[in-house]
């Protein structure tokens, strides 16, 4: 009996000092973020230091499932199986199409969008729309710019909600990008009330503005620039259509902008240029090489996920893994394996 209650006790200690080892290294682990592949809608999965898991957009609707299924094969190579909150940048079914067939998939607990429909008045809007309303049900949070995901270990700010715009922290001085540059016209539909968030993590910031507009984009710059220099940024709307702001993207000053688009949706020469020919813009990551462009406009094979037209697509992912302290951070190509370190600000 004695030597049974000593072999016992001998295991809890083993098994105390191995959850201990466990919840260090899970203490001392840092940020994940996979730009997932959905062919041109928009997927972004991020995996916080105690392992809880943010998701904005699902992707388009379809029979096969085949963006949920893309969403999960990501969580899973991150080994990670339910998502904490699920953010929808705006009600396009690009972005919100792809909700029911991933909520069949992985366990949703809260559900986070910019507040309702812009567009629900409209035939196809108002149908995105009620089918949005169904599913999400009491699960359903709105948020205003400004609002944070009570997150340990990394700040979680939304930045743009609703066409409403967070306040600059500090002042600054006038961005000089701005001089003599009018404001584009404003986009009162659903992209012009895309839903933005910044993610802070020590000296790391990588900031993620959905579907946002020109006009979006300028206020956030001009006349002054409210967000401060990030490291990592997804730029807007796919890097297509404009989206790309030479104001905003010359006072970010990104390390990395992340272009997720796809062969034939965004990535259009005339914001390709803009990255291109702003010298604060350091590497330039595609999820796609665009299709419809020449190489001169597309960046460098080894910094883009995929090469193919959607229907030959495989759909790989680009990853960001950010260290735990945040000074430094790898930009990994899903399809060859091809990394790059950088050093954060």
């Amino acid at each position: 009996m004695f030597q049974h209650l000593h072999l016992s006790a001998c295991t809890l200690a083993i098994a105390a000092l191995c959850l201990g080892a466990a919840s260090q290294a899970l203490a001392q682990s840092g940020l994940e973020i996979y730009w997932v592949d959905v062919e041109g809608g928009a997927a972004t999965l991020v995996i916080t230091p105690d392992r809880e898991v943010i998701l904005m957009d699902t992707g388009w609707p379809r029979e096969d499932a085949r963006d949920a299924e893309r969403i999960r094969t990501a969580m899973t190579h991150a080994d990670v199986d339910e998502i904490d909150y699920l953010l929808f940048s705006h009600f396009h079914t690009d972005h919100v199409g792809g909700l029911e067939a991933l909520d069949a998939r992985v366990p949703i607990r809260t559900i986070v969008d910019h507040g309702n429909s812009v567009e629900r008045d409209t035939e196809r809007g108002g149908r995105l729309w009620e089918q949005y309303l169904r599913l999400a049900g009491d699960r359903r949070r709105s948020i205003a710019p400004g609002d944070k995901l009570p997150f340990r270990g990394v700040e979680f700010t939304f930045v743009g909600a609703h066409r409403e715009l967070i306040d600059s922290p500090e002042r600054r001085a006038p961005n000089p990008r701005c001089a003599g540059v009018e404001s584009p016209d404003p986009d009162m539909g659903e992209n012009g009330h895309s839903l933005a968030y910044m993610i802070s993590l020590g000296a790391f910031q990588f900031l993620n503005l959905g579907d946002m507009t020109p006009d979006r984009e300028f206020d956030l710059a001009c006349p002054e620039n409210r967000l401060g220099v990030v490291d990592l940024w997804q730029v807007p709307h796919h890097g297509g259509y404009g989206a790309i702001r030479p104001e905003l993207a010359g006072a970010l000053e990104p390390t990395v902008a992340v272009i997720n688009n796809g062969p034939r949706k965004g990535g259009t020469p005339d914001s390709l240029v803009v990255i291109q020919q702003t010298a604060e813009v350091g590497d330039v990551w595609q999820s796609h090489r665009a299709m419809m462009d020449d190489a001169a406009h597309n960046t460098d094979e080894p910094l883009t996920a995929n090469l193919t037209e959607e229907d030959e697509c495989r759909g790989h992912w680009i990853k960001a893994t950010v260290a735990a302290d945040g000074r430094s951070w790898t930009m990994t190509n899903g399809r060859t394996g091809y990394s790059r370190n950088y050093l954060s600000k």
